[in-house]
């Protein structure tokens, strides 16, 4: 009996195993949760191993009892932190100490796009004021078309009379946010993206 020819491509063994490897060797940004208040140590610890290593901080003032004001860096994510690494690599970095866990979806580790990243350290690269919120907002899907943050996509959300472009990290549930104006976005038709 004769099979019919099919019109999928079907990789061969040895393609299919250079496929898997592949992807074992592919870098991507993943998430993992330190202990608490330990996400520095974590950081500087990763960064003497060579690790490519995202700790997002921002500045506030604080003013402690006896009126004295200082300004401190604290995490913008608390208890997460973001390398950028291989899937053969997560073992190992959740071996590090204070490092709690990798997360993950499933069985499989949670990945965040690059452009993601991206968008979180140009947000604060800007030096405005960002908030992070743990609530799941739905608004609108927009696209900045003018400024320092041109071509990033997030959400538009209306909140105390102000307009707020948002950076929703599903994995961690939790949403950046950055104050601006409308004449700088434009709706994404979700039927043609």
């Amino acid at each position: 009996m004769n099979k019919p020819i099919s019109n999928e491509i079907q990789l061969s063994y040895p393609e299919a195993v250079l496929e898997r490897k592949r992807k074992k060797n592919e870098k991507n940004w993943y998430i993992f949760y330190t202990c608490p208040r330990a996400e520095k140590v974590v950081y500087n610890d990763l960064l003497a191993k060579e690790y490519n290593v995202f700790l997002p901080l921002m500045r506030t003032m604080k003013v402690w009892k006896n009126r004295q004001k200082k300004i401190i860096e604290s995490p913008l994510f608390p208890g997460y932190i973001f390398v950028n690494t291989t899937i053969n690599d997560i073992y190992e970095i959740s071996r590090f100490p204070k490092i709690a866990a990798c997360i993950k979806c499933g069985e499989k580790p949670s990945v965040i796009s690059p452009n993601d990243i991206n968008s979180i350290k140009k947000m604060l690269s800007l030096e405005h004021e960002v908030s992070v919120e743990t609530n799941y907002y739905e608004g609108e899907q927009v696209r900045i078309i003018h400024g320092p943050l041109i071509g990033h996509e997030g959400i538009l959300v209306k909140q105390k009379g102000k307009t707020r472009f948002g950076i929703q990290l599903k994995e961690i549930h939790h949403t950046m946010f950055i104050d601006i104006c409308t004449t700088i976005l434009q709706k994404i038709d979700m039927d043609s993206a």
